[in-house]
């Protein structure tokens, strides 16, 4: 992923989409964006798809993110024995949880002015689920990709992962909890962190790895 092009291409998109609505949303502008796919995504979605994006929602928020995360640690613990991806793993989440909340304080974005259909308690911008979905989730299919053979295989996994990050993202916007923006602003920070943990994690295993070569060397 950090020998690819497309990579930085969208580190780049992805800082300038985080940058331009962190300006807007700062500056108390209203945004056509936001009225514009507030009611796309409200409007397309019934009543009826309530209890799927309610249970979409559950599992980004701490409990959810906890078990996954605790889930995936286990498996990379026991079937892989690679610590420096569990090491990376944990600063991902964790670390980029505190960013989260760092930058909603320091922004001070209220919630929508509207019913909200789930509970919340922080401001809104930008949204947890969707940076912390996009870390985590994105985190799960770099390493489930690189541990697959088939290119389809890899293909399909990019696109069930991407599906999935971006309908938890929806979610947000149909329960009522956040705006557009919010969603948009967290995907591209959540990108901007995973593409760091990503970068942390090839670091600990290219040195881990060096460390062994040398060791069984002086052997």
């Amino acid at each position: 992923m950090i020998k690819s092009k497309w990579t930085y291409f969208f580190l780049a998109v992805s800082t300038s989409i985080f940058l331009y609505f962190l300006v807007a949303v700062t500056n108390g502008q209203p945004l056509d964006f936001d009225r514009y796919f507030s009611k796309l995504f409200t409007g397309l979605f019934s009543e009826s798809t309530h209890p799927f994006f309610e249970a979409l929602d559950h599992l980004g928020d701490k409990t959810g993110v906890g078990i996954i995360t605790l889930a995936f640690l286990l498996l990379l613990w026991l079937k892989y024995r690679n610590y420096e991806a569990m090491a990376a793993l944990v600063f991902a989440v964790a670390a980029g949880n505190e960013v989260n909340k760092w930058l909603k304080e320091a922004v001070g974005r209220p919630r929508p002015d509207q019913e909200h259909l789930v509970d919340v308690a922080s401001l809104s911008f930008p949204s947890g689920h969707a940076m912390i979905g996009m870390i985590l989730y994105t985190f799960i299919a770099y390493f489930i990709i690189n541990e697959l053979k088939s290119s389809q295989a890899k293909w399909i996994t990019g696109i069930i992962a991407g599906s999935w990050i971006f309908l938890m993202g929806i979610s947000r916007i149909v329960m009522g909890v956040h705006y557009p923006s919010d969603i948009a602003a967290g995907f591209a920070a959540g990108y901007i962190w995973v593409f760091i943990s990503i970068s942390l994690y090839a670091a600990l295993k290219s040195m881990f790895r060096r460390n062994s070569y040398e060791q069984e060397e002086s052997v």
